[in-house]
């Protein structure tokens, strides 16, 4: 019997990916390379945004089609991750073809309720709290072909952001033993990785028996360890020890993503962030000088409800006087269950529209100008493609996550996962253009 996961959003979406492959693979089944050849699939979905969650929809229709066209070979559908934990049954009652429910918080009871299915049952859901579903057998992820390990330090957050499903869909904080983190680093280095990503919806507020701070200098005392990544800072938890350690250690990838979703006080009020505009700047400022050598990405929410034109001045000034490497930008989008949905919300599509695509044009001219200090360095980045792509470049990254093209001779074969020195020799919006050394 034979499984196939289509997965949607963050890194921790990924990561559980890897490890519902694990439970599967351990209980017998077979991985499929396709939808086409599956007994089973699962689709491990997002519920961030409105778009997120249609799209989840459009493909369980597409799916039932490919199940109804086989009537000898019997396809089992499965729905998880967050859009599974937030709407529960009423998945049955929109796609009723669907088998199969599976919160965040009840992964590991996949075994059991893939059993059920093939057993008979009939619409099979279960999206309890267990409380130790963040304690996951690391022995038991099947992690994908990637150049670095993902490993879960945190899971669910104690924010309360207006707008967010996460609390809803995540629970509220738990925290893996500091023991287990470095144990499972120091098996993923045994077995090839040399770069790992911290996962956590906030991982700055990790607190399993040391800080963050403290974690991060422990996991770069592992040898054979490069780099260090993590996912999602909160401006609230980014203190001065932090910052020291991020500038400090050498194994730490000089890249901080951390959202400040808009410039305006009155929308940061509104949403619930819990800091001012001047206060997320001050943040900024624990870096020092070692802010010149990092980059630095952040999130923006547009046409919150409520926004004026001067609110969103406000935004765009404070990514003037910022200058963001990089950004994520996107139109608010009203969940389920969230307070923002009775705030008044009626700013015309129109100018939310006008709005990102003024915002979105300008953090492109800086993504831009960033890009290009780069070219005539020579810096080591990480293979990330087995063979060249159909342009005929290979694909790599940066500590600083810029994307990098490499131009290499078609005979010669880059070492996958592995630290080559390039000079960059040309730069645009979204990449780096290198050659080998």
């Amino acid at each position: 019997m034979k499984f196939h996961i289509l997965t949607w959003g963050c890194q921790m979406n990924d990561h559980d990916t890897e490890k519902m492959s694990g439970l599967l693979v351990r209980s017998g089944l077979l991985l499929a390379d396709s939808v086409h050849d599956a007994d089973l699939v699962l689709l491990n979905t997002c519920s961030i945004r409105e778009k997120a969650a249609h799209k989840v929809y459009s493909e369980l229709g597409r799916i039932n089609e490919i199940k109804a066209s086989r009537p000898d070979r019997p396809m089992a559908i499965g729905v998880t991750g967050c859009l599974a934990q937030q709407e529960k049954e009423n998945i049955f009652k929109r796609a009723p073809f669907v088998d199969l429910v599976v919160g965040t918080m009840a992964l590991k009871q996949l075994p059991r309720l893939v059993a059920n299915v093939f057993g008979g049952g009939n619409h099979v859901i279960d999206t309890d709290f267990y409380p130790d579903n963040h304690l996951f057998p690391v022995d038991c992820i099947s992690r994908s072909c990637s150049p670095k390990a993902l490993i879960t330090i945190i899971e669910g957050c104690n924010h309360a952001c207006t707008y967010c499903v996460v609390p809803t869909t995540r629970g509220s904080e738990r925290h893996r033993p500091v023991g287990d983190i470095l144990t499972e680093v120091r098996n993923v280095v045994d077995s090839g990785f040399c770069e790992v990503e911290l996962l956590g919806q906030n991982v700055n507020s990790y607190n399993g028996g040391c800080t963050f701070a403290e974690l991060l200098y422990k996991i770069a005392e592992i040898d054979g360890l490069e780099w260090i990544r993590f996912t999602t800072s909160h401006p609230m938890n980014f203190t001065k020890e932090l910052a020291q350690a991020l500038t400090s250690i050498s194994k730490v990838a000089p890249f901080l993503h951390m959202p400040i979703q808009s410039g305006s006080d009155k929308i940061l009020r509104r949403m619930g962030r819990g800091y001012t505009a001047q206060e997320y700047i001050d943040r900024i400022g624990y870096l020092g000088e070692r802010r010149n050598n990092m980059c630095l990405s952040t999130d923006f929410i547009v046409g919150f409800p409520g926004e004026t034109d001067e609110d969103f001045e406000s935004t765009m000034s404070i990514l003037e006087l910022i200058k963001f490497d990089a950004s994520f930008s996107f139109i608010y989008s009203p969940r389920p269950d969230t307070p923002a949905l009775h705030l008044a919300d009626n700013l015309p599509e129109s100018i939310k529209h006008e709005r990102l695509a003024r915002l979105q044009a300008r953090q492109t001219e800086f993504t831009t100008q960033s890009n290009l200090r780069e070219v005539g360095k020579i810096v080591p980045v990480r293979i990330e493609s087995h063979t060249p792509s159909e342009q005929g470049y290979w694909l790599a990254r940066t500590a600083q996550w810029r994307n990098v093209h490499i131009e290499n001779s078609a005979d010669s074969q880059l070492p996958f996962g592995r630290l080559v020195d390039v000079k960059i020799t040309g730069a645009g919006p979204h990449w780096l253009k290198g050659e080998v050394l």
